[in-house]
């Protein structure tokens, strides 16, 4: 590169990364809270989060399950079960032992995020978008 084309190379460069870093959201108010997610059936799961501990509610049958949190970044954090209502055997509660949820927060709004999440299984990796609300959908 010659002299000319240098500075507007560094002009774009600079603009196109700044659009970048400004598309990250802070999600330092996520690590603490209460959310609200719907399942496709209509189902609100409330969403109680400590940091390092999440409870998930069903309003629907009131099965209450334990995940421990582990922030792997600003937006990022992966979920093992600790306990709680969703396995329905021995089988099935080695298996949610034995999986992983990788939680990657993309987009950060006035009243809801949303995010990718993957499922790590000893039966595959599956991913899915979502979105969590910061208040409850009326």
């Amino acid at each position: 590169m010659n002299r000319s084309t240098i500075l507007p190379f560094l002009l774009v460069t600079g603009i196109v990364f700044m659009g970048f870093t400004a598309t990250i959201p802070d999600c330092t108010q996520l690590k603490k809270g209460r959310f609200h997610s719907y399942t496709k059936q209509g189902t609100h799961i409330i969403i109680n989060r400590i940091d390092s501990i999440q409870q998930d509610i069903n309003t629907k049958t009131r099965d209450t399950t334990y995940w421990k949190i582990e922030w792997l970044g600003n937006c990022r954090f992966a979920a093992t079960y600790l306990s709680g209502g969703g396995p329905k055997s021995a089988e099935e509660k080695n298996v949610y032992l034995s999986t992983t949820l990788f939680y990657e927060i993309k987009e950060l709004a006035d009243n809801y995020y949303i995010g990718t999440t993957t499922v790590k299984a000893p039966n595959g990796t599956s991913s899915f978008a979502d979105t969590t609300w910061l208040i409850e959908r009326r």
